[in-house]
């Protein structure tokens, strides 16, 4: 009777499903579940860990194997997403956490790793302002050293890019602007009390095409959505030899732009069209600026080049129809 007693008042540990996507990076992503493998787990909680594989069959069985071995005291689920396409993949991880009764759900790509209080920071924000979404930054892990010039001048510029943006982004919640932070989820944990009430789901409709997280946190702040960002909670990205590249850049803006304009004008066309010439002028007065400050920035302004002329062709062709088919061909191994 008394041992009964005491574990009913034994507080519940919540259940956290840490959520990782992949496709066609198995060395990637055996540096993420090794880092996962190292990580801390914080205080009064349950891990769960799922890996989605979007694919056509299953080919990470030999992976997912080392990985349990790795954590054998924690559950390990391994599901296929047929359909191709990233919202595809994160809504499979989606309904796989709330069908396993998990009380918050993470993600963070199979080209990253995490530092080991990735998880205890996340958390920790999240319950210090009872958020429904919160995400931190993800930097760029060093370069081979052997890489080329042309490949290390991208990376630069690259990762100047991203530490000022983390910069801003602390800066805001320095002065408790955080819920005005666009979250990626690259980095990002979720409540799915909040997805379970509003029934909020990843885009299906972007098919190929990537901004799906994007498109979610917008979607979640028209919901009400409580959000936040952390400084604290790092992982890195490994930077593949052929993102490294002006061409690359240029073809990710054009793409993300033909999508987000082609959803415009599908909800409200005609304001769209009128915005158009605006929204190139903006981007052309960048242009000119960035094509300026290129030699004094270390190849970031010659990225901004490459993504906004991207971004101006996107629009065009977003005008006349043309989606994104980005994710259909991955980078890196």
């Amino acid at each position: 009777m008394t041992d009964d007693r005491c574990n009913a008042a034994m507080p519940r540990k919540r259940s956290i499903c840490i959520s990782t996507v992949t496709r066609n990076r198995p060395v990637m992503l055996q540096n993420l579940l090794a880092s996962y493998a190292a990580m801390r787990i914080p205080d009064d909680v349950h891990l769960h860990f799922l890996i989605i594989e979007n694919n056509e069959e299953a080919t990470l069985q030999a992976v997912v194997q080392h990985f349990r071995s790795q954590v054998p005291d924690i559950s390990v689920q391994y599901e296929v997403e047929s359909r191709l396409g990233i919202a595809f993949a994160r809504n499979r991880a989606l309904e796989c956490a709330l069908a396993g009764e998990h009380d918050l759900l993470t993600f963070a790509d199979d080209d990253e790793r995490v530092e080991p209080d990735w998880l205890v920071e996340l958390l920790a924000e999240r319950d210090r302002f009872d958020l429904d979404l919160v995400a931190s930054p993800v930097r760029c892990a060093p370069i081979a050293p052997n890489a080329s010039f042309a490949a290390q001048l991208v990376w630069a510029g690259l990762n100047r890019r991203n530490r000022r943006s983390e910069h801003k982004a602390t800066l805001k919640r320095q002065n408790n602007e955080a819920n005005r932070i666009l979250l990626a989820t690259g980095s990002w944990m979720g409540s799915l009390d909040f997805f379970r009430r509003t029934g909020l789901r990843f885009d299906n409709a972007l098919g190929m095409a990537g901004g799906e997280d994007w498109r979610l946190c917008r979607h979640a702040w028209e919901l009400g959505a409580k959000t936040g960002w952390t400084p604290l909670a790092i992982a890195y990205e490994t930077v593949p030899l052929e993102r490294l590249t002006f061409r690359y850049h240029f073809r990710r803006d054009r793409d993300n732009s033909a999508v987000e304009i082609c959803a415009k004008l599908a909800n409200c066309r005609k304001t769209t069209l009128l915005r158009v010439p605006g929204s190139i002028a903006g981007r052309v007065l960048k242009l000119c600026s960035y094509t300026i400050a290129a030699p004094f920035t270390r190849g970031e302004a010659l990225i901004r080049v490459a993504a906004c002329m991207g971004s101006i062709t996107g629009i065009c062709q977003g005008c006349f129809g043309k989606t994104s088919s980005h994710y259909r061909q991955t980078t890196g191994s």
